[in-house]
């Protein structure tokens, strides 16, 4: 996925115009467009310094959109047709098709614990090592601490769970349809799981930057 989005932007990149008064073509407004959404996203719970979160927030929303999408093309069909004979002529010991990165536990999970490392990075460089520790942490009262910490993992931990569950559950109810009506109901809750795609992709990287602003913002408030 990583690699597709790299090389699908790195070509359409060229059609934005480098001179900020130069209308760019359609393609090229239409990636502006999606990079202003993601500046206004991150302004609206982080603040307006941009810079330093659009790559992060900007990649991941990207990468989970893609992820969800590219899951809805019918690789079912795929892996009977070609799946089988390309696993066989390889060598491999299953049908070659693809399943989302995001319905599975380990991806979510490794995304979850990039925000919460980030988390803890944007905090530090927005307070210093001490502002940061002593008031998300050591903060009093003290004895809240256990709890403080508990907080920063079940955070990561519930990004996680909800982005798994409600893909695993969306494709266990399109496979449930599928096996059921062939393929009328499966085509008529297309548009659906398009829409579920994208809005699991926008919580994710909205809550992301919720939590990331509440470690960086500290320093303006501090002062």
């Amino acid at each position: 996925v990583m690699v597709a989005l790299l090389l699908i932007f790195g070509l359409l990149g060229r059609t934005v115009s480098a001179i900020p008064d130069e209308r760019s073509g359609y393609v090229g407004t239409v990636l502006e467009e999606l990079v202003g959404f993601c500046q206004n996203l991150i302004k609206d719970y982080i603040g307006p310094a941009v810079a330093p979160y659009l790559w992060f927030l900007g990649s991941v929303f990207l990468f989970i959109l893609t992820c969800n999408w590219l899951a809805l093309l019918p690789w079912k069909a795929w892996e009977m047709l070609a799946g089988e004979r390309l696993a066989q002529a390889l060598g491999v010991p299953h049908a070659l098709a693809y399943h989302a990165p995001t319905a599975d536990l380990n991806t979510t999970l490794a995304l979850a614990l990039i925000t919460l490392v980030l988390y803890w990075y944007f905090g530090i460089a927005s307070n210093g090592l001490s502002g940061f520790l002593g008031h998300h942490w050591f903060d009093k009262p003290i004895g809240l601490f256990p709890l403080r910490m508990l907080e920063d993992v079940t955070r990561p931990l519930s990004l996680a769970l909800r982005l798994f569950a409600n893909l695993t559950a969306g494709h266990v109810l399109g496979l449930v349809l599928l096996a059921l009506t062939y393929f009328v109901i499966p085509a008529i809750i297309l548009p659906l799981e398009l829409f579920v795609g994208a809005i699991q992709a926008f919580v994710f990287t909205v809550l992301s930057a919720a939590y990331i602003g509440t470690a960086a913002a500290r320093h303006s408030h501090d002062h």
